[in-house]
């Protein structure tokens, strides 16, 4: 009967040991993508979320011009034009413990067309 009461307790305890265990973990996600633009070109820039992914600094560069935004609300966009052989980047750092990040660009005209997307995916189930 001794036995019994003890191994009942240690069973009780690992149980809530179990139970209890949180698996809240998140992670950091580094994003980029570079390019370079064919011709001249109008860069839709996007950014997108699902779940609870945040984004703390999104940067996007077309040619010489560069912009950071901080904290962007997502879902996020906007256009840029570029001319031919402008370096086109976009770079994100941010973090999700139960969702997805996505950055991306899109350019074309009536000759030419340019894509780049990266992704960074996390889940606790």
């Amino acid at each position: 009967m001794k036995k019994f009461t003890i191994m009942a307790i240690l069973v009780s305890v690992i149980m809530i040991g179990f139970t209890t265990c949180k698996r809240d973990t998140s992670i950091t996600c580094n994003l980029g993508k570079t390019d370079n633009a064919l011709s001249n070109m109008t860069i839709l820039f996007k950014a997108a979320k699902t779940g609870d992914g945040t984004l703390s600094t999104l940067t996007y560069k077309v040619g010489s011009t560069e912009k950071t935004i901080s904290s962007p609300a997502l879902p996020w966009s906007v256009n840029a034009d570029a001319s031919a052989g402008d370096a086109i980047s976009i770079t994100a750092t941010g973090t999700t413990s139960d969702g997805s990040l996505t950055i991306s660009y899109d350019g074309k005209n009536t000759t030419a067309e340019i894509h780049g997307s990266d992704y960074c995916s996390h889940s606790n189930n």
